[in-house]
């Protein structure tokens, strides 16, 4: 699959992240926008890489963000590691995600994959099925740059819903 935007949509994010550093005077509900951020993207990523790697070989592939919007384990992601640590790991496993994208033969772009989305309070309010190349697309185009400008306000003290 192509992986063109996808790439560009996580180099937008880092860029984002990494002109703040651990040592950012950030209010307190900016900083924690940025930190749940960067934790929410590198559990998610995670998420993703092992459904596209199904999808690559033609196994049944589920995407489901639960983990991803889990408080506790956003808040020991965010314990556990510092600002930058949080941003290598974002980096990594954006990577990984992308790598393995990049692996999927087109023929397989369109294969469905069962989609649950919760919001932050844990309610579902996705569960469809919808086609990988889809999911990759949403994610360039629009999940990736909306935590990118997340952060960035955030950089700048400012908190965005």
């Amino acid at each position: 699959m192509n992986i063109t935007e996808l790439a560009g949509a996580y180099r937008e994010l880092l860029a984002a992240a990494g002109a703040i550093t651990d040592t950012a005077q950030l209010p307190p509900v900016p900083r924690a926008t940025v930190d749940w951020t960067l934790s929410h993207v590198a559990l998610s990523d995670t998420m993703l890489a092992t459904a596209a790697a199904r999808v690559r070989d033609g196994l049944p592939a589920e995407v489901d963000n639960r983990d991803a919007m889990d408080e506790r384990a956003i808040a020991a992601l965010v314990d556990a590691t510092t600002h930058a640590e949080r941003v290598d790991r974002v980096r990594a496993n954006g990577e990984a995600l992308v790598a393995t994208v990049r692996t999927i033969p087109d023929e397989r772009a369109d294969t469905l994959v069962r989609l649950r989305i919760v919001d932050r309070s844990g309610r579902q309010v996705v569960d469809e099925r919808r086609p990988w190349s889809e999911l990759v697309r949403l994610r360039a185009t629009e999940h990736l740059p909306g935590h990118a400008a997340r952060i960035a306000a955030a950089g700048a003290g400012r908190h965005v819903d």
